[in-house]
């Protein structure tokens, strides 16, 4: 009898591109060998942060990067966290300082979750009720912050320094601070796939937040040009008493003297 052939079907494999998000300029990130485009679909990569921004004084963080979509042979990515490197923490300690963790979640624009993980260093020695203090108030304002803000916006200004700037003055009102970092923020689990209301939820939140900082840039602009105006107005003089000539004053004086030797009229004359 003629055995029966088994045939085995060959899957054929390609390259697929990792294409990053517009906030580090659809860079690409890599390549992976695939043979469908769903093998790409929720698949993490990371990239350390100087590689994506040209920047060495960046190597301290990493980005964390979910594949959302595969379209014409390209993996389209968003970013779903960052972090700082574990060399780089160990390097904000030294002896006679304090280092204030802390981690919590909070709910950024379009109902997201995010779990946050803020990193304080002071100065000197602080007490337990100053960290205390410092991790309430640290805590209070990024929920103000984030509320309505767009994760890739949150990730931006961490890069940029905005909010460690801003967080290392609140802190240093409470107790003198050396530096304030983002240690971690990572979008939840369940959250990463945004959903249709979540996108209109975003999509509103961002118009209104949008809107509000153009007020206040208008407003600061409005009063930086009053500043402007009441600095360049000319000061008002008083003006000058008129100086007499010598002829003046001799008939002055003898205008006075003819007065005195007449004496005060008399009322009703």
């Amino acid at each position: 009898m003629a055995e029966k052939q088994v045939k085995t079907k060959i899957k054929k494999k390609h390259w697929a591109q990792i294409i990053a998000p517009k906030l580090f300029e659809n860079m690409v990130l890599g390549e992976s060998h695939i043979t469908e485009k769903d093998q790409m679909l929720n698949k993490s990569i990371t990239a350390n942060l100087m590689v994506l921004t040209d920047d060495p004084r960046k190597q301290g963080y990493s980005v964390r990067f979910d594949v959302k979509e595969v379209k014409d042979g390209k993996a389209y990515t968003q970013v779903v966290g960052i972090e700082m490197t574990l060399s780089a923490v160990k390097r904000l300690v030294r002896r006679g300082r304090d280092k204030v963790d802390d981690s919590f979640i909070l709910r950024i624009g379009g109902g997201r979750l995010v779990r946050i993980k803020p990193v304080v260093v002071t100065n000197t020695k602080a007490s337990k009720a100053a960290q205390t203090e410092i991790r309430l108030l640290v805590r209070k304002k990024l929920r103000e912050m984030y509320a309505k803000m767009r994760f890739e916006d949150i990730v931006r200004d961490i890069i940029e320094l905005k909010v460690q700037r801003m967080l290392k003055d609140l802190c240093s009102k409470t107790h003198p601070a050396r530096s304030v970092d983002i240690r971690e923020i990572t979008i939840i689990s369940k959250d990463r796939k945004m959903t249709e209301e979540m996108e209109t939820l975003l999509e509103q939140e961002a118009a209104e937040e949008d809107a509000r900082r153009a007020t206040l840039a208008s407003a600061a602009a409005a009063a930086s040009v009053g500043e402007e105006t009441v600095a360049a107005a000319p000061r008002s003089r008083k003006p000058r008493k008129k100086e007499l000539a010598p002829q003046e004053i001799e008939e002055a004086e003898e205008a006075g003297k003819s007065r005195a030797d007449v004496g005060p009229e008399e009322p009703g004359v």
